[in-house]
């Protein structure tokens, strides 16, 4: 007999199979095995979410806006599918109704053989709306929703002690203003100090907001002033966020228009502005989908940069 016979190495090796038959590939078991080394059963893993995520209230409220946002975003989704399931079919019975008398189809007659999928598609009814369905609440997108209002409440209690890092800052932008030798022109100057003022006043309203709402302390009414403070919060966040976007493109040269990170800010501050008009109105003006929508896409790059800045390896 010979060596080849008896050799392991010479015996094709079975990948396993799973409970329905189905044989995985070798190559993918190894793969996420590997993957798993380097993430879940790594103490690096564990270390660098620690070291880059944790360590820092900033990084923190990083991770969190997008989650928060994000969990809002799908609650609003599976709130509306049957709604948004039912806009869908309207748009493509609309569709195959242009189409029937842009090319004025008539299907009698026609070799059955080749229009049967054609006859499928363009002889669809309209759909009909079942309000009982499209009212019919989704367990799941009430727990996302319960989620998003907690870790919203989290961000700013968080953020109850940001007043205090903004004075360093303040302090440095009045001594740029008032530095008669600084190179920086005095506008800018004057702006950056301005901008540091507006994040001192905003961060204020906001705890006093968050302070009256939770009872931390006793007013006349303590729900009016809550909804006051935060509504004007919001307007000078909105006027931080007007000067930054009008800044970002009065500072920036022609030539970095078109380079990706400088798209990236504008739209970051950008898409926050419906954001801001939504929580400056009394009334409002966004359903909880365009909320999530707004919030997940200023919230995204951050998030993205966090988790691609650790190192598995």
């Amino acid at each position: 007999m010979s060596i080849h016979a008896i050799s392991p190495l010479s015996t094709p090796v079975k990948s396993p199979r799973n409970s329905i038959g189905y044989t995985i590939p070798l190559s993918i078991i190894l793969k996420l095995n590997g993957l798993l080394k380097k993430s879940v059963l790594s103490r690096k893993f564990y270390q660098e979410i620690n070291d880059k995520i944790l360590a820092k209230s900033s990084t923190v409220d990083a991770n969190l806006y997008f989650i928060c946002y994000f969990t809002l975003l799908i609650s609003a989704v599976l709130n509306n599918q049957y709604k948004i399931k039912h806009f869908l079919l309207v748009q493509r019975y609309n569709l195959v109704s242009i189409i029937k008398r842009v090319f004025n189809f008539n299907l009698v007659g026609q070799e059955e053989n080749k229009l049967n999928k054609l006859n499928k598609f363009l002889n669809i009814s309209k759909p009909i709306y079942n309000e009982k369905e499209a009212t019919k609440p989704s367990h799941l997108a009430i727990h996302l929703k319960a989620i998003s209002s907690y870790l919203s409440d989290i961000r700013i209690f968080n953020r109850l002690t940001e007043s205090i890092k903004y004075m360093p800052w303040i302090i440095d932008e009045f001594t740029a203003m008032t530095d008669p030798s600084a190179s920086t022109p005095k506008s800018y100057r004057i702006i950056n100090f301005l901008q540091s003022i507006n994040c001192l006043v905003l961060e204020l309203l906001e705890n006093a907001g968050w302070i009256t709402d939770h009872n931390w302390i006793g007013t006349s009414d303590n729900d009016w002033w809550s909804f006051e403070t935060y509504i004007w919060c919001s307007r000078v966040w909105g006027l931080y966020l007007v000067i930054e976007i009008i800044e970002l493109i009065r500072r920036s040269p022609l030539k970095e228009w078109n380079t990706t990170s400088w798209k990236i800010a504008l739209f970051k501050q950008v898409i926050q502005v419906p954001l801001v008009l939504h929580w400056s109105l009394r009334e409002g003006c966004l359903t909880p989908f365009w909320v999530g929508v707004c919030g997940s896409g200023a919230s995204w790059w951050g998030f993205r940069d966090l988790w691609t800045s650790l190192e598995l390896n």
